[in-house]
């Protein structure tokens, strides 16, 4: 697994594109048509550009709210993903082996989950727990341990049991799920293999292809690696710009863990979150929601039914 991620690390240098942000519009040859109004999946390629570390730094993590509010663009791209055809049943996962997991949402699409006082996530879950298809219980192509936002966009990670020639993980599930959400959390294995500009590129890469996909992507701050304590903030704090720059929606779980014990981290393996004394990580009550897993699978729940709400208009 070192070297494999290793090898990623190493050879993000040589990967170019064009810059980031809405292609500039010039102005109009005399007699021809405007331009058209650029939309929120105009999107040019992103560049491994050295960062504005300036910038970044400025980044105040704890000013972003644990849910995120969905924006005007936000909306946008997820009522584009309806009109062409996404499934509004189908999220899909990408990540590490924090998303890997059998404690994330998985034990929802089982049906072993207590919802307490939170009783209106009811039709959360049954928005995109169907007959036809279960996004909380299904295994993504697009999630793996040892992954980075570099190796979920890399051909050579895809299974080829499912996925087809050329296809990397994360289109390969596109394509799979169809699905209208995408959930993204990076940062636990990328504070140690990747540098921050390789970083930053990738995941600007990730969240390009997903709206071009016609998906909306949901990107999520990563718990604290109490190994690389300064690293943990400067990557989360590229998370929280890339989700400004993209104006996408952000759900803040490194905040939510600051103050549950150990920071909702296990400390015995600081790449995984902490699980309840009773193993259930969506019974949302008393002591369980100190756990990582669990607030996870809160904040998530939370995130998909603000994107439901603000879709319909409340």
């Amino acid at each position: 697994m070192l070297r494999r991620l290793l090898a990623l690390a190493g050879g993000a240098g040589a990967i170019m594109g064009v810059a980031l942000g809405l292609a500039a519009g010039g102005d109009s040859l005399a007699g021809a048509a405007p331009p058209p109004t650029p939309t929120p999946f105009d999107l040019p390629d992103p560049v491994l550009d050295p960062l504005n570390l300036n910038e970044v730094t400025a980044i105040d993590l704890a000013s972003f709210p644990l849910v995120p509010e969905i924006s005007e663009n936000a909306r946008a791209i997820y009522a584009h993903s309806l009109a062409r055809g996404g499934d509004p049943h189908a999220f899909i996962k990408v990540g590490d082996c924090m998303t890997d997991n059998p404690y994330f949402l998985i034990p929802i699409g089982a049906g072993d989950y207590a919802l307490g006082e939170y009783a209106h996530l009811e039709r959360v879950i049954a928005q995109f727990r169907t007959e036809e298809r279960d996004s909380f219980a299904r295994q993504s192509q697009a999630a793996a341990g040892g992954f980075n936002a570099a190796s979920v966009l890399d051909a050579i990670w895809a299974n080829p049991e499912f996925c087809q020639a050329g296809e990397t993980p994360l289109s390969c599930e596109l394509r799979l799920m169809q699905p209208s959400i995408a959930l993204i959390m990076f940062g636990t294995n990328d504070v140690q293999y990747l540098t921050a500009d390789q970083f930053a590129y990738f995941l600007r890469a990730l969240v390009v292809e997903t709206i071009r996909a016609g998906v909306l992507p949901v990107l999520s701050t990563f718990p604290h690696r109490p190994e690389f304590p300064e690293q943990t903030v400067l990557f989360n704090q590229i998370v929280a710009g890339v989700a400004l720059a993209y104006d996408v929606p952000l759900i803040n779980l490194w905040l939510a863990l600051e103050p549950l014990p150990d920071r909702g981290v296990d400390p015995a393996d600081p790449t995984h979150m902490t699980v309840p004394a009773s193993g259930a990580v969506c019974a949302f009550v008393d002591e369980n929601l100190a756990a990582g897993f669990t607030m996870r699978n809160l904040l998530t729940l939370q995130t998909l039914e603000a994107v439901l709400a603000a879709a319909e208009g409340e």
